[in-house]
């Protein structure tokens, strides 16, 4: 039997957004708030899923989902979903996000940090995903952003260490990708958090974003993007 979504919050919330859980709260009380209310299951896609974080959040909804990722999908995402009890609502598929094979859908399409590793392509993906989307249908969106330079020389450090990449948006280039659903909304947020060596030393540093620097400092200081669009 499936867990509810209310029960052990943080717990779920952990197996949903893994790192930096505070600050990427924010994503998820949002699509919480615009996840459209219907007594019949939502038609759902979750593109670069990872772990299959937003997947599972939708499932626990009782939403039927095609959680995808490039490669690997159900080795990646499938454990996480058996934890809690909601394989039966989800559909595993290896997909480029680049050429989403779906048009006219989906009542949703979820995505958390996967644009930056698509890299110059990424004006791409979001017109797949708009194409994959249902009139009227919408995108649940989180996603790093450039930030302040203190941010991109900690980042250049870490990928430099781990041999790899991210290709990350200002939030002027986040908001542009988003021109062509009828509406949007984009919000930024975090700001020392990601500077935490630890995950408890991450909260604490959230807090204090909370209490005062998501709100005195500007929007483009900030390292999290997140939104709804409306096709």
């Amino acid at each position: 039997m499936a867990a509810t979504p209310t029960s052990t919050s943080d717990t779920l919330m952990r197996d949903v957004l893994v790192w930096d859980v505070r600050t990427w709260s924010v994503a998820v009380d949002l699509w919480d708030t615009a996840l459209p209310q219907t007594e019949s299951p939502l038609t759902c896609l979750e593109i670069g899923a990872g772990p299959g974080g937003p997947s599972l959040w939708l499932a626990l909804r009782g939403h039927h989902v095609v959680c995808s990722n490039l490669a690997d999908t159900r080795l990646l995402a499938e454990p996480l979903h058996e934890k809690w009890g909601v394989t039966e609502n989800i559909e595993y598929r290896d997909v480029d996000a680049t050429a989403l094979p779906y048009e006219n859908h989906f009542d949703v399409v979820i995505f958390k940090s996967v644009l930056g590793g698509i890299g110059q392509l990424q004006a791409e993906a979001m017109a797949q995903i708009l194409k994959a989307l249902k009139p009227g249908g919408r995108l649940l969106f989180a996603e790093n952003i450039r930030g302040t330079i203190f941010h991109r020389i900690a980042r250049s450090i870490a990928y430099k260490i781990r041999g790899s990449s991210w290709h990350y948006l200002t939030l002027a280039q986040m908001t542009a990708l988003l021109d062509g659903f009828s509406s949007a909304t984009i919000h930024s947020h975090g700001v020392l958090a990601m500077f935490g060596t630890t995950e408890v030393r991450r909260q604490a540093l959230a807090a204090v974003d909370d209490r005062i620097l998501n709100r005195i400092t500007p929007r483009s200081w900030k390292y999290v993007s997140y939104g709804v669009a409306t096709k």
